[in-house]
Order: C-alpha cells, then structure tokens, then sequence
C-alpha cells in the first residue's frame, strides 16, 4: 500500500521536471525568430509603401526572397517552422513576444 501512495508524487515530479520538448520544426526557435523579426520589418515596409508612397507594384516577393538568402533558410522552412509553431500556440506567443521585445530593442537604439 505504502509504494501505491508513492505513485502520484513520482508523477509529479516528472511531470514538474519535464519541460516541452522543443518544437519539431526545420528552423530552431533563434533562427525562426530572426526570420519572423525580418517577415515582421518587411510587412511594415510594404505598408508604407502602399499607404504613404502610393506605390502600386508590390515588391513583396523580392523583399522575401532577400530575406531569406540573407539568412540561410528557405520559404519552404520557414513556412514548415511556422505551421510547426501554429501547433503549440503557447510557444507561438513566446517566439512573438522575444520578436517584439527584439524589434523594440532595435527602436530604442536607434533613438539614442
């Protein structure tokens, strides 16, 4: 009776000792994260450039396309990683947030 009682703290102690395993995507979480920051600049971007430049063609494509020969990957990749993060929402919202933290980083530095 006494080892029946054990049972539940021995799963609670795996349990609390066990963190999630890492996202099974082709990118790591760094490197997705890089990639996400520059997907993020390049929207912005292209905002502008529809909004205050009135500008009709879109360069979208090549602006991608340089982003990711600038940083290793492929489309195929980043979209495979992204679909792999869409899975885990919760590790989504992480990767978003250190983006965020990352971008707003890159503003104030540029202010001073």
């Amino acid at each position: 009776m006494r080892n029946i009682a054990a049972i539940p703290l021995v799963l609670l102690a795996v349990a609390c000792g066990r963190g999630e395993a890492p996202v099974d995507a082709p990118l790591d979480q760094h490197k997705f994260e890089q990639v996400l920051a520059g997907s993020l600049l390049i929207e912005a971007r292209l905002s502008h450039e529809i909004q205050v430049d009135k500008r009709g063609d879109s360069p979208a494509t090549t602006y991608y396309q340089d982003l990711f020969k600038e940083q290793g990957v492929t489309e195929a990749d980043f979209r495979a990683t992204y679909d792999a993060y869409l899975k885990r929402p919760e590790e989504l919202k992480k990767v978003y947030q250190n983006v965020l933290n990352d971008l707003q980083q890159r503003a104030d530095s540029t202010k001073q």
